[in-house]
């Protein structure tokens, strides 16, 4: 068993706990909260009765495995490198850090002392994937790509009405592209590669936060346009269009409601679960390699994550996101 603490109490870090609970393989031993009553409200919901407000005493923990964390993107670099300083495995919420470079020197860090380091991304770890990648096969060469992530924030009327709201605080290095549109660009060089060319757009919002986005991803004899939003919902599915059919995702994001349609037929391609459900997959693989189990799948996705930074670089660049 697999002993683990959370840094964040947010709601998906309770899902992250929920899913990790239903793998068996993990018993989370400790949440750090920077106020001691938000972590021990957090920590009783799943009979956890250590709490810290210190990240140098969590770090020190010899008791404490491995780290989920959850916090604001700004932090993600600085308390993981801490972490796997102190011997501990860290699965670190998307977006893992700010730059490709960040992510780079922390894993070269984390293979060194022989630790996992990995992104909490949801559809990487999805039994539906597999299915998808096989369906591609089977629609011919692709012509065009269409892939969204639209979602309004519940929190958006707050932030037009002149409250202060975390994900749209660029101080925080948040806004769309890192909470959003990061999953598009994840299902692009999962699904196609890295491409060739790079074209990318944002609208700003009063602050200076990306409030949507459009990336074009240009391949070999197709294009991939990405569109991620969280002031506006969008209804359109995802669609992989080629010459012999088509593949589509209802929710791109998860690889959740997936259909073959070729020949005039539709063929699902996915088992419908929960979001807790998929996060016990990411959960259970992190535990695997931790293991020593499934490396090989480990060195892949460590590799698919580096792309997908080096690419999240790029559209930064050319849609002129900073941070402040």
């Amino acid at each position: 068993m697999i002993k683990y603490a959370t840094i964040g109490t947010s709601f998906i870090a309770e899902q992250f706990v929920t899913g990790a609970n239903a793998t068996g393989k993990l018993e989370l031993a400790a949440v750090y909260s920077r106020k001691y009553d938000t972590g021990t409200a957090f920590a009783k919901k799943f009979n956890c009765d250590k709490i810290y407000t210190s990240l140098d005493d969590l770090a020190n923990d010899c008791e404490i495995d491995a780290v989920y964390v959850a916090s604001p993107n700004v932090f993600h670099a600085k308390q993981s490198e801490l972490l796997l300083n102190a011997g501990k495995h860290v699965i670190c919420e998307k977006s893992i850090t700010t730059s490709a470079s960040e992510y780079k020197r922390l894993k070269t860090l984390a293979d060194g002392k022989g630790l996992i380091y990995l992104e909490a991304i949801i559809p990487i770890y999805n039994p539906s994937r597999e299915r998808i990648k096989t369906a591609l096969k089977e629609i011919g060469d692709i012509a065009m790509a269409k892939i969204d992530y639209c979602q309004r924030s519940s929190r958006y009327d707050r932030f037009i009405s002149g409250e202060h709201v975390n994900i749209f605080d660029m101080s925080l290095h948040a806004g769309t592209l890192m909470d959003l549109g990061v999953y598009c660009v994840y299902a692009a060089v999962d699904l196609f590669g890295t491409p060739n060319n790079i074209k990318a757009s944002a609208s700003f919002l009063k602050g200076g936060a990306d409030g949507s986005g459009v990336a074009i991803f240009e391949y070999d004899n197709f294009s991939a346009c990405l569109t991620y939003s969280k002031t506006g919902q969008s209804v359109a599915p995802t669609e992989i269009v080629g010459d012999s059919g088509s593949v589509i995702m209802e929710t791109a994001v998860y690889y959740q409601d997936a259909y073959l349609i070729k020949n005039g037929e539709k063929t699902p391609l996915y088992d419908n679960v929960i979001k807790e459900t998929l996060m016990g997959c990411e959960a259970e693989a992190f535990c695997d390699f931790i293991s020593g189990a499934r490396l090989g799948e480990y060195r892949q996705n460590s590799e698919i994550c580096f792309n997908v930074h080096s690419c999240m670089d790029i559209i930064k660049q050319k849609a002129n996101i900073t941070y402040k």
